[in-house]
């Protein structure tokens, strides 16, 4: 009886938790009648400094105890998916939230789905950790955390000499073209060639008489090398001595590497207290992911899963967590 009754509670927490869900994709308020509501914030992208680390944006959820009139959204909801009348909705809706409580006071803690998870205490105060995953926000989907370092003092100076002898050079080389300019003194030369042949062709004698004076007289018109071309050639010499130069200026630095073993994460959660990091860790390792720990450079705390060995290793990984389920949908790969 002790089993089917937690089974059944389960089930209930289940349904209750994918209403919300459901909602919480469309509405920034969920209010769970006599019982409290869940708020979604939607934070800003965030950068970094000290590692060079921009993370996107995300929605995260809160719950407030104190919203707790009932606004009909809920109800509305579970009426709309049983088919049934209004009282039925309520009823049904009071029944959830009853298990709920119960497997709270029994149990201590209830897993809400990919929401968060409910704690109370010996005092009977209710509190929620929030999923850092921020998974109830379809609009940032796919977007993940990349590094970006900066340019050094040498690079920026190569850079803008780069930049400053394409322009003074007339061309400028990009990734998808190369855009040559060519002076109106060459295109007043070559016009002036081709109706110097044009006239030599309709004034003078038939073509059968006069054929090898033409030849002998278009020989004699050089045709003028693109200046682009020798322009380009000469860039590519001047860019190659300036790297040659600023690869010789720059020395190497020895950066200490860690152990083979363990020189890639995957980022489950970023900048999350240590009472709730040690919580999901807690949960995540119960589920079988032993390699769950807490990753704190001193300015930020995250909740990873280490100990791969190379990038390669640790992408795949990455993709088999994200189709293990939607709580992963935002983790992404770290070089430790």
């Amino acid at each position: 009886m002790v089993i089917r009754k937690k089974c059944a509670n389960f089930a209930a927490m289940n349904r209750l938790s994918q209403h919300i869900e459901y909602l919480l994709l469309t509405h920034n308020c969920v209010i769970v009648p006599q019982f409290g509501a869940f708020v979604a914030h939607t934070s800003n992208a965030q950068h970094a400094d000290s590692e060079d680390l921009f993370f996107p944006p995300k929605r995260i959820v809160r719950f407030n105890p104190e919203l707790t009139e009932d606004d009909g959204l809920l109800v509305g909801v579970v009426q709309a998916v049983h088919r049934g009348a209004l009282a039925d909705a309520k009823r049904q809706v009071q029944q959830m939230i009853l298990e709920l409580r119960q497997q709270l006071l029994s149990d201590g803690q209830v897993d809400f789905g990919s929401i968060g998870i409910f704690t109370q205490d010996e005092d009977g105060h209710v509190s929620f950790s929030t999923c850092q995953a921020g998974i109830i926000s379809p609009e940032h989907y796919g977007l993940e955390a990349f590094t970006m370092p900066k340019l050094t003092a040498t690079e920026r100076f190569v850079k803008l000499a780069d930049q400053h002898k394409q322009h003074a050079e007339g061309f400028v080389d990009t990734d998808k073209h190369i855009v040559i300019r060519i002076s109106r003194r060459s295109l007043r030369y070559v016009a002036a060639c081709a109706a110097f042949i044009a006239i030599c062709v309709l004034f003078s004698a038939p073509m059968s008489v006069h054929r090898e004076r033409l030849l002998q007289q278009a020989s004699l018109i050089s045709t003028p090398q693109p200046a682009a071309s020798v322009e380009v050639k000469q860039h590519e010499a001047k860019l190659t001595e300036t790297s040659q130069a600023a690869a010789v200026a720059e020395e190497p630095q020895q950066v200490a590497l860690p152990a083979a073993a363990d020189q890639y994460a995957i980022v489950l959660a970023s900048d999350v207290s240590l009472k709730n990091a040690e919580r999901y860790i807690a949960d995540l390792q119960s589920r079988g992911y032993a390699n769950a720990k807490i990753h704190d450079n001193g300015k930020l705390r995250r909740v990873v899963l280490a100990g791969y060995a190379d990038e390669t290793e640790a992408y795949n990984a990455n993709v088999i967590l994200h189709k293990a389920g939607k709580e992963f949908a935002s983790s992404w790969v770290m070089k430790l």
